[in-house]
């Protein structure tokens, strides 16, 4: 026979258990659910800022500091400034370093073409003929994410990509979730979006495609370095962009921390690079011309 005392308990019991599954529950359908595209960029362009504070600044320049670091293909660090410019489809990636062999790396999009600087006369460097190659990423004004006035989901109906949910990630410990982007006029780059799970800022981009031997040739024979007599060989080039401390300027929440890397696979000459910055100037009031927008060498 059961005490008075195990027959208040049992119920209590019970009532717990049962609000403990309705909580797992809950919480499962919440992790599992999935988004629409729409809704995620809606979400993103709300962390932002308002829509009255991004339409009316129509202009960026953001200054910095900037740390080069060569961790595979060579070895080193050097540091140096770096300037972010774009106006409508228009944008620029400008970088000056204290160093003769690599005094500066520039990057410009004039709505048109996309022209970049010679770290030596003639010479590009080989992240600026992989930015020729993939000339789409600034097209599109994909690069530098939401720093850059020519972010395509400020303006969807413009550029009309196809967009993919793809779930979550988790890395760092952080859940983070994932868009695939498809550009109008398509592309062989697999172009992968991620944003913060709780906040949905754009945290991450990354830039995945294979090369052929005979692309890698026409692209720049000094990328294969196997010396004479040896033949290019397929390649993975990956480039990610990540983005960090956000701070808002002026209503909108940017990133103050931007890292650009540049991974290439091959085994010919094998590459790791990143360019850390640190953002500290903002100024949305410049009116650029396209002219600013060309790099001349």
């Amino acid at each position: 026979m059961r005490t008075r005392l195990q027959s208040r308990i049992a119920p209590v019991y019970v009532c717990f258990f049962v609000l403990s599954l309705v909580y797992l529950f809950t919480v499962n359908v919440g992790a599992d659910e999935k988004l629409k595209p729409e809704e995620v960029v809606a979400r993103h362009l709300a962390s932002i800022g308002s829509p009255e504070a991004r339409a009316s600044l129509h202009s960026r320049l953001i200054e910095g500091t900037s740390l080069l670091s060569v961790r595979q293909g060579g070895k080193g660090q050097v540091e140096g400034q770096v300037r972010l410019a774009s106006q409508s489809k228009m944008n620029m990636i400008s970088m000056g370093f204290d160093s003769a062999d690599y005094s500066q790396e520039s990057f410009a999009f004039d709505g048109r073409e996309l022209t970049t600087s010679h770290f030596r006369p003639g010479q590009r460097s080989r992240l600026a003929q992989l930015l020729m190659f993939n000339d789409l990423i600034f097209k599109e004004g994909l690069i530098g994410g939401t720093l850059s006035s020519s972010w395509p989901l400020l303006d969807l109906a413009e550029r009309n990509p196809k967009l993919e949910y793809a779930g979550t990630k988790t890395s760092g410990g952080k859940q983070m979730h994932v868009l695939k982007y498809l550009p109008h006029k398509g592309t062989e780059t697999k172009i992968t979006l991620f944003f913060d799970g709780e906040t949905f800022q754009h945290v991450r981009t990354e830039y995945d495609r294979e090369i052929v031997a005979t692309s890698i040739e026409r692209i720049a024979p000094r990328m294969n370095a196997g010396g004479q007599g040896q033949r290019a060989r397929d390649a993975r080039i990956k480039i990610i962009e990540e983005f960090s401390n956000f701070k808002t300027e002026k209503g909108l929440t940017l990133p103050h921390s931007y890292k650009l890397e540049l991974a290439v696979q091959s085994e010919t000459l094998p590459t790791l690079i990143d360019w850390a910055f640190e953002l500290a100037n903002f100024d949305f009031s410049q009116n650029f011309e396209a002219a600013q927008f060309v790099i001349k060498n």
